[in-house]
């Protein structure tokens, strides 16, 4: 699924990794498969952790301990660590690299940042998506304060990336800084909110959105469609 927001030209390649932190990696990959009907090692730790919790005498008059312990213990996110791996454009088939703050911070290009950072994100989201029964079920995401520290260039990798794994999505810019992202082959439209002239009343007045701007790859013909 990764592969449908990766480009095959610019030849970059994402995977992912879950690395077992605190249980046995039968556990990760007996909860890892859907089609598993009988999962006896992941039920074993379960229990195993179930019996610590019932046992800890030290719990038995607190239930703010007894609940911050029991979330401690059964939160299985922290079972594992998720891993993003990526092969960067002109790196070897097989030479993978962990997507962290050293890669973040290694001058990598737009492409393989925003590729590396915003697929992994909308993974979620697209399988869920997926799932729904409705044909015309809503492929959008919202990006508050979107692309407030990337550069421009990086930026409009980020739009491009979002568009190519099949969504569209608003993106609040606090800072006026919409003409990073006016990418070409996304259609752009960038709105003005306006407050209400009517406050001070005590009132709830909604405010008015009005397009300001509007980029396209073809010229506009007056419409939003």
């Amino acid at each position: 699924m990764l592969s449908q927001g990766t480009q095959r030209a610019q030849s970059i390649k994402l995977k992912i990794r879950l690395t077992p932190t605190e249980v046995a990696d039968v556990v990760i990959a007996e909860a890892r498969n859907a089609f598993k009907e009988a999962r006896p090692n992941l039920v074993a730790e379960v229990q195993r952790r179930l019996n610590l919790l019932a046992n800890n005498t030290t719990l038995a008059d607190d239930e703010e301990a007894f609940n911050a312990e029991a979330q401690k213990l059964l939160d299985t996110r922290q079972w594992s660590a998720f891993e993003v791996l990526i092969k960067r454009r002109q790196s070897r088939d097989d030479a993978y690299e962990v997507v962290d703050d050293k890669f973040v911070q290694s001058g990598g290009s737009g492409a393989e940042k925003a590729q590396a950072m915003v697929l992994p994100l909308l993974l979620v989201p697209k399988m869920v998506l997926q799932q729904s029964n409705l044909k015309d079920t809503p492929y959008l995401v919202m990006f508050d304060e979107f692309a407030d520290k990337l550069d421009p260039e990086t930026a409009k990798s980020f739009a491009r990336t979002i568009a190519n794994f099949g969504f569209n999505f608003i993106a609040t810019m606090p800072s006026g800084a919409q003409n990073k992202i006016l990418a070409d082959g996304v259609d752009n439209i960038a709105y003005e909110v306006l407050a209400p002239a009517q406050q001070g009343d005590g009132r709830f007045h909604a405010n008015r959105v009005r397009p300001a701007l509007i980029w396209q790859k073809e010229a506009y013909d007056g419409s939003l469609s």
